[in-house]
């Protein structure tokens, strides 16, 4: 068994391919056995006389190796890059796809049969449109693609599982398991197009490779995964798609058969799997989008302001807002969130209340109210009536309870032993309820943030948590079934005997929120917070790392992140498999060349100056000349071995785009 740890890479091997033991088709295997009668031993010598009748015995099976064919399941697809329906800076970019099985590329060929060339080469291939040449995608039963309507897209003959195969055509023979009614996904591709953006043979060989993880000791980490890259660059400020096509049985030994299609004809191909995304100017990106936050003020709160009283408010985080009392006049109290700009300094409020007025301050010198943490307490019982299956539970659990409590008191009064007393211990269901709740979650956006002003768009704004906040919001979720002066002696004796649920599990708390497309653009964020201060890019130790306690997408493109202690180190970046392929560039994107590496991955001061360009050297359609690529890559970095796609997947490699955020309040 492979020996895997279950911590994070450190290190990425790349492989030049996976061959599976079996390519996927139907096979037929046969047994024979001859029995034989030894008739005497002469001279340490055995004779061997055959039995005459039925001495030899045979028996044939066949069986299918049934793989991925006409269609993917969504299981199959790790990752795209870039990610469907991002927006970004991706014109330096070749796009990528990550499939879960290693194998995969390599499970079929591109070629009529296995002895006709190279069977390394995989039978997938990437092929990115702009708009305006998109093709449209049609679903079809593979019935339809073998008996094509008049004027189709030219696709190789489709032949029966038991048809003899055609002699002077490319075909697909069906396999076990594939009827006409199985569905599938075409395009159609005009051939003028076609020859300028496909991939040639010896293009193909560069264009998959196997990814493994390992950590510093060498050991595997995670599954072998296998990369399909493209060899055309997105167009700046357009939207690019890129379809996964089959290309099985399309090559033949030179290049790929066109079927004696002219240039107006179209090119059918099954598409496995296809995306689109975005590609604007440097300030869309990943590092532009983060490095052009809005961070004045840092801290979450509203603007500065030159009247002093105010100000001596709102750098606390507070904001006025209409108040409706209860003989239903008007007037503004002040209001702040649980997250403030710095660390909480509020006396200890007592706990547990039987109502939230109990919380509301007021303030002589200006005549104002400051409702905060009644409303944290009045939310909490809110949400928990909400939720009926949790407020019944609580009720249960707390009276069950105190008559367990009170069976206990009567037994040890009248001194006779006591049996049968229920159990007491609370239900995982509502202790996990609490804890969610600590953490804020279902909170409505507007008790976080009172005032847009407060979080603009593109932003970032990092925070303290209010404990006293957070220990309001859980005894008002705890005050269910809390009517009477003994059930608030009851709740009392609950925080003294340690078994109440509303207590706040986390003596300090900050985090940030983020607003931005980013969040959007970029689903699949990473973030880590230190508890000390790196104001360059390097990396920060382990032991300085704190508890990532909550990291949720509130809305589309906000996020927010609290940390277990204080935060003034933030890295925001993007997962390992966002992990690129691509090529630098210089006078913004107008000309490429590539820096390049050892084949041990460290950078060296050499790079392919001129990048080749398919057709000419041209560069309208953005095409790479990928063979040519990469002998002048091999020419530059190792002349004496063989140059795989696992060599020039490392030369094109781009690492992960980090931001690093200190906080300064």
């Amino acid at each position: 068994m492979t020996d895997t740890t279950t911590t994070e890479p450190t290190k990425l091997e790349f492989i030049q391919y996976h061959q599976p033991a079996l390519k996927d088709g139907d096979y037929e295997i046969t047994v024979e056995q001859k029995i034989t009668d030894i008739l005497q031993i002469q001279e340490k010598k055995i004779q061997e006389k055959k039995i005459q009748e039925k001495n030899t015995f045979t028996i044939t099976r066949t069986f299918s190796v049934s793989g991925e064919r006409f269609e993917l399941k969504p299981t199959d697809i790790h990752a795209v890059f870039p990610p469907n329906g991002s927006l970004g800076e991706h014109s330096h970019v070749l796009p990528h796809i990550i499939l879960n099985r290693s194998t995969l590329p390599w499970e079929r060929i591109p070629f009529k049969s296995q002895v006709d060339t190279n069977n390394n080469l995989p039978w997938l291939a990437l092929l990115l449109f702009e708009e305006e040449e998109k093709p449209e995608p049609k679903i079809i039963t593979l019935g339809e693609l073998k008996n094509p309507q008049l004027n189709a897209g030219k696709f190789p003959k489709i032949v029966d599982k038991n048809e003899k195969p055609p002699t002077n055509e490319s075909y697909l023979q069906l396999e076990s398991g594939q009827n006409e009614n199985n569905k599938l996904t075409i395009i159609d591709v005009q051939k003028q197009l076609l020859e300028k953006i496909l991939p040639t043979k010896d293009d193909l060989e560069y264009l998959a490779h196997v990814r493994q993880g390992t950590d510093d000791a060498g050991k595997l980490v995670g599954d072998e995964l296998a990369i399909i890259i493209g060899n055309r660059l997105p167009e700046k400020g357009s939207i690019s798609t890129v379809h996964l096509v089959s290309i099985e049985g399309r090559y033949n030994t030179h290049n790929f058969n066109f079927q004696e299609a002219k240039d107006d004809d179209y090119i059918r191909f099954v598409s496995l799997q296809s995306w689109s995304f975005a590609c604007v100017d440097e300030k869309q990106s990943f590092k532009g989008l983060l490095a052009h936050l809005n961070r004045e003020p840092s801290i979450l709160r509203l603007p500065k302001t030159d009247n002093p009283e105010a100000e001596q408010y709102l750098s606390m985080g507070y904001i006025p807002l209409p108040h409706f009392l209860r003989q239903g006049s008007k007037t503004f109290s002040w209001y702040h969130s649980p997250l403030i700009p710095g660390q909480h300094s509020t006396d200890t409020i007592t706990l547990p209340i039987r109502a939230a007025d109990e919380l509301v301050c007021y303030n002589p010198d200006n005549g104002m109210f400051d409702i905060s943490y009644a409303a944290a307490w009045e939310l909490g019982r809110l949400l928990g009536l909400q939720g009926k299956s949790f407020s019944i539970s609580l009720y249960n659990w707390k009276r069950s309870h105190k008559q367990s409590i009170k069976c206990v008191e009567s037994a040890i009064d009248s001194h006779l032993p006591f049996h049968n007393i229920s159990n007491i211990e609370l239900p995982s269901e509502i202790s996990s309820w609490f804890e969610n709740l600590s953490l804020l979650k279902g909170i409505p956006f507007n008790y976080l943030v009172p005032d847009e002003q407060m979080l603009p768009v593109e932003s970032i704004r990092f925070f303290w948590v209010d404990p006293s906040w957070i220990e309001c919001l859980l005894d008002g979720a705890f005050s269910i079934g809390r009517v009477t002066t003994s059930d608030h002696t009851d709740d009392i004796n609950h925080n003294k005997n340690n078994t109440s649920p509303a207590v706040n599990p986390h003596e300090m708390v900050t985090g940030f929120l983020l607003r931005s497309d980013v969040v959007a653009g970029w689903p699949g964020l990473l973030v880590d917070g230190y508890s000390k201060v790196v104001d360059n890019e390097h990396p920060i130790p382990n032991e300085d790392k704190l508890e990532l306690l909550r990291m949720d997408r509130l809305s589309a493109n906000v996020l927010i992140c609290l940390f277990k202690g204080e935060v003034k180190t933030v890295d925001i970046h993007q997962k390992p498999e966002t992990l690129h392929f691509g090529l630098d560039s210089d006078d913004e994107g107008k000309t490429f060349y590539k820096k390049l590496k050892t084949p041990e991955g460290k950078p060296i001061e050499k790079k392919v100056d001129k990048i080749p360009w398919k057709y000419q050297e041209k560069q309208e359609k953005r095409v790479i000349n990928i063979n040519e690529l990469a002998n002048l890559i091999k020419a530059q970095v190792d002349k004496s071995s063989t140059f795989t796609s696992a060599q020039f997947a490392l030369e094109m490699i781009e690492g992960v785009e980090k931001v690093r955020f200190n906080i300064t309040h």
